[in-house]
Parts: structure tokens; sequence; C-alpha cells
């Protein structure tokens, strides 16, 4: 998106706020016990959060001992999650990079990426695949040989059943039959 500032970034910057109110951010606990299952890692290791917006996974983490690198988009997230981080009496080393263009210091050994932070939400109609590709070869980059990726993605078809052909063909120039 080269010219204006990401519609994405004014949007999260503006909600940060309220975001913690969301229904979808009620189960932390229970995701972190299946994300310490499946990662499966050494207290210590270094665990990337990539879309890691008010660092509610993020900061969980690092209270189980983890060193942890959050990354977001959003000024407006990331200040929350510092605010969180503090209050919790963790640190938590928060960058502020669009996914597609993060660098780390320091490869992780774990790299979690869920509810849609970055991947399969921040992209325009016509850049999806480039998008994705972009953000996967960066977290890829940012983490060590053998290293565990835990990615959710939304359902492109549901996507798909909800928009109406109008709103398909406007946007997707689908070819009419």
């Amino acid at each position: 998106m080269s010219g204006s500032e990401n519609p994405w970034k004014i949007f999260f910057d503006q909600h940060a706020p309220e975001y913690m109110q969301e229904v979808f951010t009620k189960n932390t606990t229970e995701e972190i016990e299946f994300l310490l299952e499946e990662l499966s890692l050494p207290v210590g290791s270094h665990i990337l959060d990539v879309g890691c917006g008010t660092g509610r996974h993020a900061v969980e983490l690092a209270r189980h001992g983890f060193r942890v690198t959050g990354v977001d988009l959003s000024s407006g997230m990331l200040e929350e999650a510092r605010k969180a981080a503090e209050l919790a009496g963790v640190s938590v080393n928060w960058i502020q990079s669009d996914a597609t263009m993060m660098q780390l210091e320091e490869p992780a050994d774990g790299v979690i990426c869920l509810c849609e932070g970055a991947f399969g939400l921040i992209g325009t109609p016509g850049e999806v695949l480039t998008h994705e590709r972009a953000i996967l070869q960066a977290i890829h980059r940012s983490m060590k040989p053998g290293a565990k990726l835990i990615l959710n993605a939304p359902n492109g078809l549901a996507i798909i059943r909800a928009a109406t052909t109008e709103q398909l063909k406007r946007e997707h120039s689908i070819p009419r039959r």
C-alpha cells in the first residue's frame, strides 16, 4: 500500500483501547495451554508473536518464562500491549512493523500468528497471494531451523459465501458467465 497510511493500521490504532472487550479474547488461558502443549518448548525459549495486537498471548507466554517478541503494525495495539506487560510484571520485546517486513535480531524457537494477526487480514483484494506469501517468507526468515509455527487463517470459503455476487465482481473482477 503505497502513498497513504495502511487503513488496517488506522483501524487498529483506533480500536486498540476496546480490543480486549471482543468475545474472542476471552479464552486466552485455554489458548496458552494449547500453545504450550503444541510448541513443547523449554522455558526460556524465544517465541515470536506475529500480529500480537494487545499482547494477550505474548504477555501470558512471558509469564510462563519464555522470551517473547511481539510484532504488530499498530502503534495503538502495541501501546496497549506495553501496558499489559507492565501490569503483569513481564518483559516483552515489542516491534512495530508490517509483518511482511519484520526483522528479528534473534531467530525464534517457535512462532505464533493467531486471530488473523496479519495473515489473512490486512492485504487488499489485488495483492492477497503476494501479501500472504510475503508474511510467510518473513516468518520463515525469523525462525530457527526446526522451529514450529502455529498459524490460523480465516476460512476463505466463509468469506466468499458471505459476499454478494456484485461485491465479488467489483472487488475481484470475476468474469460474468
